[in-house]
């Protein structure tokens, strides 16, 4: 039963037929680490912890049909999340209370971490990326960036919620992370800390082959308009 002023609700039965029907968003409001080992088929992933900007490029549809859910009953993050989807302007917003523990306990399918074979040009992103992401491409909580920086090009300063480790391939950059300034070459890295303003410049004259782990199943990162040294 809806309380005035909670967020609206949704049973099992009628969230699983919604999801069979492709006719919902299913937001998991649980932390990224515990999403990454299990959560509803074709869930996203969104937190308390999340900009509101990021929020809104996860959920780029105001008016599509959104459900929140996190661990149970006893669970406030689902009922919170969608309270604040809906102060965001969301206009569809449901609450699955019973969460996945009632849902697992239901024999409700589930999505898990799973092998998974992919080329590089399945994950191209522009010319010079790929990306995979962990949490849609393999239930996995990390992700990848494969770049190849032409000579002179930069990757602006940005930051992330999670730390992100460099290693150098081919070509020399030079890398800006906080105040500091580092040369990378060939069999190098770098692992830049958490909510720190970051990114790199190719100094060479051959195209900078770099893959960069990022701690997250989900991307997540905020461009600050600022070019690295």
């Amino acid at each position: 039963m809806t309380t005035a002023g909670a967020p609206r609700e949704i049973g099992r039965d009628d969230l699983r037929a919604a999801i069979g029907a492709t006719g919902v968003t299913v937001v998991d409001a649980l932390p990224p680490a515990v999403f990454g080992l299990r959560h509803l088929p074709g869930a996203l992933n969104v937190t308390a912890e999340d900009t509101d900007d990021h929020v809104r490029r996860m959920l780029p549809e105001p008016a599509a049909s959104i459900v929140t859910y996190s661990t149970d009953a006893s669970c406030s993050r689902g009922p919170e999340l969608a309270a604040r989807l809906e102060g965001l302007g969301y206009a569809d917003v449901r609450t699955y209370r019973g969460g996945i523990a009632e849902w697992a306990s239901a024999g409700g399918p589930l999505e898990r971490p799973r092998a998974t074979h992919l080329a590089l040009s399945d994950l191209e992103v522009s010319p010079t990326a790929a990306l995979f992401e962990g949490h849609r491409r393999a239930g996995v909580d990390c992700s990848v960036f494969v770049t190849r920086t032409p000579p002179g090009a930069a990757v602006e300063l940005h930051v992330h919620p999670y730390a992100e480790t460099f290693l150098l391939f081919e070509g020399r950059g030079r890398w800006t992370f906080g105040d500091e300034v580092v040369e990378l070459e060939p069999g190098q890295l770098l692992v830049v800390p958490p909510d720190t303003p970051h990114g790199f410049r190719n100094v060479g004259d051959a195209p900078l082959l770099v893959v960069s782990v990022h701690e997250r199943g989900t991307l997540r990162q905020t461009f600050l308009g600022e070019d690295p040294v």
